[in-house]
């Protein structure tokens, strides 16, 4: 018998979603606005220079396995194989775990001569060597948070990856006495590692809860075998599911940090932290998205495990919808307002004014076709989102290449816009055409 997918409730659901979307919404921007004040223009452009390392290598040692988790957790659920669910929370956070120290280890030999002889600014070694120290506590966050995610606990994973640091670390960098010297840059790295280890501690406790779920085996039919319901499948290997899910990461995180770190290699560190704070600003956008994809994962992967592919549809088309009414109005008011939004961080960032605007345009087709990437994956077709993403990689370093040199800060802004809505397009037609089109294989 076909078990039940939780559907109830959605709306209050989407809206605790939304509302912790706010609160990491806010955090992070009055983080940036703090940190344009209290550090100035050169020390913000190397803080964010290592928030951009933290995040590209965080990703790389996540393996894919977060993704992963998130479908196998909740597919396996759906159909009452907590045992299952367990083995694959237990393989996801283990990998991870010995990957991010791996990843620190590494940040640490590198942070001298990626200093010197990439970026070109000696004084970046010391916040790198610092950046080490938050690698760890920044993948077990998000990992906790993909795997509570799996649970249905979309509210509480956003918590734990994104709402909980932001806050906390801007708390910390508002009662740091006003420092000399890079005393503040180093004082705040050490504030996102601490805050990130509480979201970690959070997202654990919370796991434990949850843990009752994991106990439960398949139910079974009248001569002891193991009772499937009709039209599910075995999911593949967790490593299986990762293994294309890590070059999508990888190359989606490499997309984001390209323009920051491709400019910083062509201008000085004050037009890097222009164009970082224009760029996240646009970004709070895609938060959005991703709070709802968040949402909408599990669900995804329970309706298609469970062969209810109209189902799938129609909630598909609900998560869009939702999506754009959000996402659409915050692109207008970026794009009416860019100099005032600037200006409320510091008014040295209000020559990102056009880069702004540029960037809200592609964040605005991102909410028009949103979440595909996440059906793509939840319904097994991480090898399609590979090739979408790498192709991206492709489009991505070519503009960069030659918008960048040629037009700066404009140039970063319209070759990281043009790749956003490369896959925005690209993910809707490979969703249509792999699964909401077709019949479950």
């Amino acid at each position: 018998m076909l078990r039940a997918v939780p559907g109830g409730g959605a709306l209050l659901r989407y809206a605790a979603g939304l509302g912790v979307r706010g609160v990491e919404t806010i955090g992070k921007l009055g983080l940036y606005v703090a940190v344009g004040v209290r550090l100035g223009a050169h020390d913000a452009g190397l803080f964010f220079l290592c928030l951009t390392w933290i995040g590209v290598v965080s990703t790389a040692a996540r393996l894919g396995l977060d993704r992963a988790m998130t479908r196998h957790i909740a597919a396996e659920l759906a159909v009452g194989d907590g045992r299952a669910a367990r083995a694959a929370l237990l393989q996801g956070l283990a990998l991870t775990s010995l990957a991010a120290l791996a990843a620190a280890l590494l940040t640490v030999l590198v942070a001298e001569v990626a200093a010197v002889r990439l970026f070109g600014f000696p004084d970046l070694a010391w916040p790198l060597y610092l950046s080490a120290l938050v690698l760890v506590p920044q993948t077990l966050a998000f990992s906790l948070g993909a795997a509570l995610a799996g649970f249905g606990r979309g509210v509480a994973a956003q918590i734990v990856q994104n709402a909980l640091w932001p806050v906390l670390t801007l708390a910390a960098l508002l009662a740091m006495p006003v420092a000399q010297e890079g005393g503040s840059l180093d004082g705040l790295i050490v504030a996102l590692g601490v805050a990130l280890a509480a979201s970690c501690v959070l997202g654990g406790f919370i796991l434990l809860l949850e843990r009752g779920r994991l106990r439960a085996a398949p139910e079974q039919s009248a001569d002891g075998a193991p009772a499937s319901p009709p039209e599910t499948e075995a999911l593949p290997s967790l490593w299986t599911t990762a293994r294309p899910l890590l070059v999508v990461e990888l190359t989606q995180v490499g997309l984001s940090g390209l323009p920051v770190f491709l400019l910083g290699m062509a201008a000085d560190a004050a037009t890097v932290g222009a164009f970082s704070i224009a760029s996240r600003i646009s970004m709070l956008i895609w938060v959005i998205i991703i709070s709802i994809g968040t949402l909408a994962a599990p669900r995804y992967a329970a309706l298609y495990r469970l062969g209810e592919m109209d189902q799938l549809r129609a909630y598909n088309r609900m998560v869009q919808r939702g999506a754009a009414l959000v996402a659409v109005p915050a692109a207008l008011v970026m794009l009416a307002f860019p100099d005032f939004l600037l200006g409320l961080i510091s008014a040295d960032f209000r020559v990102a004014a056009v880069a702004l605007q540029i960037l809200a345009l592609g964040q605005m087709a991102n909410g028009l076709f949103s979440c595909q990437d996440i059906l793509l994956a939840m319904t097994g077709r991480g090898d399609v989102l590979r090739r979408l993403n790498l192709l991206q990689l492709a489009v991505g370093l070519l503009l960069c290449g030659v918008l960048i040199p040629a037009f700066g800060l404009s140039g970063a802004a319209l070759a990281a816009s043009l790749v956003v809505l490369q896959g925005a397009l690209g993910t809707h037609w490979a969703a249509r055409r792999y699964v909401l089109n077709a019949e479950k294989n």
